[in-house]
């Protein structure tokens, strides 16, 4: 299966768009690290939960580049007519389980913010970025099944032909 011209740009254009994505998740994390030191020293009573707040942040934000690089690698492979094979699956697989993987960091969160701000705010992004996290998780986890029972259909069809 070829791909069209304008499949092409659109993948190209993706792929630009996760690399952008990359570069500022990595500003993100570099800019986290010293704002955790500004906002220690403007809220002094929550100075202790600048580590662990910082460490699950970085955590997730981790998991995220790690995500984003992958999809770099499943569609370059993508746009070179390598799709159903088994590496991809593999990918996929991998790109769900890291989603997954990013749950207990919110949940630790979670647990932060509970027992030290009362009424925050925090929580509500905390379990919206756990239901984002969860459904992804899933979704590639499903992308996964699908490429990988296609694989096996090709497999079947061009050991009939």
């Amino acid at each position: 299966m070829k791909f069209s011209r304008g499949s092409r740009i659109l993948a190209v254009t993706i792929m630009i768009g996760l690399l952008l994505l990359i570069i500022v998740s990595i500003l993100a994390g570099m800019v986290l690290w010293n704002l955790s030191f500004s906002v220690a020293r403007a809220n002094p009573e929550m100075a202790h939960l600048r580590v662990p707040v910082l460490l699950v942040s970085l955590g997730l934000i981790s998991i995220f580049i790690i995500n984003l690089v992958l999809a770099e690698i499943l569609l370059g492979k993508i746009i070179m007519n390598s799709i159903f094979t088994e590496s991809n699956v593999r990918l996929l697989k991998s790109i769900s389980w890291l989603f997954i993987a990013g749950i207990p960091f919110l949940a630790a969160l979670f647990l932060i913010t509970e027992l030290n701000v009362n009424k925050s705010i925090t929580q509500i992004y905390v379990i919206l970025f756990g239901v984002v996290y969860l459904t992804a998780g899933l979704i590639f986890r499903l992308w996964a099944n699908l490429i990988r029972d296609a694989s096996q259909f090709k497999e079947e069809v061009d050991m009939t032909v």
